[in-house]
């Protein structure tokens, strides 16, 4: 079919970002006298704030000062985090009037402060982070949020993420989702796959 809509997860979908994350990570949590596990770093990567805090065990009555720190953090490691190939090939060549849009984890200030530099969110029909809704994915909120605000019927959305939490997402909000293998975890068993994209220009034969 075609699609009049398709969101896009950030993190792992958009950009290489788990490493830098891990790092910012490990150096948040020494504030707290903790250590991040490889496997706590791909548990809490697709994770509000929120969610990753109450996963590590910090209470949520610190989370201005966790979020003000983690934020802080990761901007003096933006520049470390890149973009995989062919993302921006990507935007350059989807369909004019396909709408297009960020579905993410990530608040307001890390969405704006992260991703304002690239052209292709010029692109972007509209923009939801963790700040936007009262819920997180993998509640299907901020998904319905987005397709609701470009107008388009759930059938007729894709949402491409690359994680469980994102395909949780899209099912629960009634759109395909689309899996960014490039940046999945290789052991996470997906089972609600409308398409399997090994690279980002394979979304663009959609639209042949």
């Amino acid at each position: 079919m075609t699609y009049q809509a398709i969101m896009f997860d950030i993190d792992g979908t958009l950009t290489n970002s788990q490493p830098v994350y891990a790092t910012v990570m490990q150096e948040v949590l020494a504030c707290y006298g903790k250590t991040l596990t490889a496997e706590q770093a791909q548990e809490t990567f697709p994770m509000a704030a929120e969610q990753a805090m109450a996963k590590l065990g910090i209470a949520a009555s610190e989370f201005e000062q966790f979020q003000a720190q983690y934020e802080a953090t990761m901007a003096a490691h933006y520049a470390e985090i890149q973009l995989y190939p062919g993302i921006t090939t990507l935007f350059e060549q989807l369909p004019a009037d396909l709408k297009l849009g960020i579905v993410t984890s990530q608040r307001r200030a890390e969405l704006e402060s992260g991703m304002s530099a690239y052209p292709f969110m010029m692109r972007m029909s509209v923009t939801i982070s963790a700040s936007d809704t009262d819920r997180h994915k993998p509640d299907p909120q901020p998904l319905q949020t987005a397709i609701g605000m470009v107008h388009v019927k759930p059938e007729n959305a894709l949402f491409i993420g690359d994680s469980l939490s994102d395909e949780q997402t899209a099912y629960a909000a009634n759109v395909d989702f689309g899996l960014a293998v490039w940046g999945m975890d290789k052991n996470a068993d997906h089972q609600h796959v409308a398409h399997r994209f090994e690279q980002p220009l394979d979304i663009l034969e959609l639209f042949k």
